[in-house]
């Protein structure tokens, strides 16, 4: 399974690719067929059933496998494209997904919400608001005391990350 999960978009288009071409094949033979039909004045309803019998199957087969790869293309265009992620986005496709739980198998809400940020990018941040004074002293220590406490950060990373932080501020 992990092979066809990998290389799902490519055998996508080359189905779309080989059931396009063939569609194109057939229905060009039987337009062929019909026009000179036409043209030799024999009877065209006598034709398109002779027609119809051997290759309606082939022709209904090769259009869904066509509309089926032509969206699992369309698909695969979209998951690759750089779509914008926000948690709004990602919500929305989430009441999207319990709504119509196709959404949810496609993982339509996990390409729409942000990663979340990992620790470091969190202590940096903080940092950075103490720093630039948009916190005071006492959020900061509130704020390291709870990764402490999250078992995210160790006591001695947090004593590091405050001196830094107050060395930064007064300097």
């Amino acid at each position: 399974m992990g092979w066809l999960r990998e290389n799902a978009f490519a055998i996508a288009i080359g189905t779309l690719l080989v059931s396009g071409g063939l569609l194109v094949v057939v229905l060009g033979y039987v337009s062929l067929v019909v026009y000179a039909a036409l043209t030799a004045g024999v009877s065209l309803v006598g034709v398109v059933t002779d027609l119809a019998v051997p290759y309606l199957p082939v022709v209904a087969v090769l259009f869904v496998l066509l509309t089926v790869s032509t969206v699992g293309v369309s698909w695969g265009i979209l998951r690759r494209l750089s779509l914008p992620k926000s948690e709004r986005l990602g919500s929305a496709a989430e009441r999207a997904g319990k709504r119509y739980p196709v959404l949810d198998e496609l993982g339509v809400a996990d390409s729409l919400t942000p990663p979340e940020p990992t620790t470091e990018e969190k202590l940096e941040e903080l940092k950075r608001r103490y720093v630039a004074g948009e916190i005071d002293e006492t959020t900061f220590e509130r704020e390291l005391d709870r990764f402490v406490a999250d078992d995210s950060v160790d006591d001695e990373r947090v004593n590091d990350e405050r001196e830094a932080a107050l060395d930064r501020r007064t300097s």
